[in-house]
């Protein structure tokens, strides 16, 4: 059985591959999502996304057990959990991604903080 910590590095591992996935297919210029041999594979990568930052959100209750000094932080990560969480619904409801929504979404501030906020919380506060 892998630690929270451990639960929480592998998300944010899949966070950072469909992140570097979504930066890709944004410079792409796609107007539909199906063209060319990679088109489809963007809801794959949101999915992955999605299910990711549901797995943190869940198990940011251990982090402050753990880590006292942290619980403030964490209060404005499950707000950050949220934003990004309703992101990914709202492009994977679209009939069609093209690569200016994933474009604009990677240059949400709410995206970005969220990034940010992972890779504190990986180095600074998992143990």
């Amino acid at each position: 059985m892998m630690s929270a910590s451990g639960d929480i590095r592998e998300n944010i591992e899949a966070i950072e591959e469909a992140y570097e996935f979504m930066l890709a297919y944004a410079a792409q210029g796609r107007a539909e999502e199906g063209a060319g041999a990679d088109g489809a594979q963007i809801r794959t990568f949101l999915l992955r996304f999605s299910a990711a930052v549901d797995s943190i959100a869940e198990a940011l209750e251990k982090i402050t057990r753990s880590n006292a000094e942290a619980i403030d932080f964490v209060k404005g990560l499950r707000i950050e959990s949220a934003t990004i969480a309703s992101v990914l619904k709202i492009m994977l409801e679209r009939e069609n991604i093209s690569s200016e929504v994933v474009d604009n979404a990677n240059g949400l501030i709410s995206v970005r903080a969220y990034l940010t906020s992972l890779f504190f919380m990986d180095k600074a506060i998992l143990r």
